[in-house]
């Protein structure tokens, strides 16, 4: 069994290194393509240059530094778009001709009314590390530097593994 996945193991291997063999481009191109490259360049860059010469000397560089099996026909280039698709807008445009004019009011607005709520509870902290308790769960808090969950109880927050008590903080 693993002589037989050996065997195939090596067979995937040469058969990947045959197909790789038979498309492997001459990089980098001889001197003279280099040169003729080179040349190109210069005259994409140079200020003096024609456009037209300039377009024919980018499509001749790109031709150059294509593979040699590939195609010379470029690819159809895809319309321009929009980076996102316009939303058409939700809002009618205002119209001169009529000013707006709000409604009167038929009944007054509601009064303000205040509302007492319990006060947040303020911040555990744990004596003997000095961390803030986080809570955990109902009725639990965790101390985040040793990890230990505390179980509350009426006066305070119990440590089950060493039987230390954490006392509530007074309201």
């Amino acid at each position: 069994m693993t002589r037989a996945r050996l065997a195939l193991g090596v067979a995937l291997a040469l058969a990947a290194l045959s197909a790789s063999a038979v498309d492997t481009p001459t990089w980098p191109p001889s001197p003279e393509t280099m040169a003729k490259m080179k040349e190109l360049q210069a005259k994409i860059v140079d200020p003096a240059t024609p456009k037209d010469d300039r377009e024919a000397a980018k499509k001749e560089l790109q031709r150059l530094m294509k593979a040699p099996g590939a195609p010379d026909t470029p690819e159809a280039k895809k319309p321009a778009r929009a980076a996102i698709e316009p939303f058409p807008s939700v809002a009618k445009p205002a119209t001169a001709s009529i000013p707006y004019v709000p409604k009167p009011l038929t009944e007054p607005p509601p009064t303000a009314r205040l509302e007492v709520i319990e006060p947040p509870r303020s911040a555990i902290v744990n004596p003997q590390t000095g961390a803030v308790l986080l809570p955990a769960a109902p009725g639990t808090v965790m101390d985040p530097r040793t990890g230990r969950l505390l179980q509350e109880t009426p006066s305070g927050y119990l440590d089950p593994r060493n039987g230390q008590l954490t006392p509530k903080p007074p309201r």
